[in-house]
């Protein structure tokens, strides 16, 4: 059966996220770089890795967790990096879009990484 208000609350967190997206890209506008969509996707990155890290240290629990995972959907935008990186592309500037979507990609899993590993030495695992 499903329960219905957890799926209200993911609904709700992953709204949450988007709008804070929207703000944060408002606020941090784009210049030659997309610094409003870097910003979202390295913090996402680093909201999933800490989650991660304390749901693994057991000092948060799955709900928890899945919660701010819903957060981090809404919040992050992968689908804007991949359509960014697409544009530049089309306009002739394949290695300005390579080198976009690599960034993020990576970056992205090394600060995750980083929210992971100190989560754990935080909480202790």
């Amino acid at each position: 059966m499903i329960d219905y208000t957890w799926v209200a609350v993911q609904v709700l967190f992953g709204a949450l996220g988007a709008t804070a997206r929207f703000s944060v890209m408002t606020f941090v506008r784009p210049g030659r770089w997309s610094w409003g969509l870097f910003t979202v996707n390295m913090g996402g990155s680093l909201f999933v890795g800490t989650a991660v890290g304390a749901f693994a240290a057991g000092a948060i629990n799955w709900s928890v967790a899945a919660v701010v995972l819903a957060f981090a959907a809404g919040f992050t935008t992968f689908s804007t990096l991949t359509l960014t990186a697409a544009e530049w592309t089309e306009r002739g500037e394949l290695w300005r879009g390579l080198t976009l979507a690599a960034k993020h990609v990576l970056l992205g899993a090394v600060v995750a990484g980083v929210g992971y590993i100190s989560a754990v030495a935080l909480l202790g695992a």
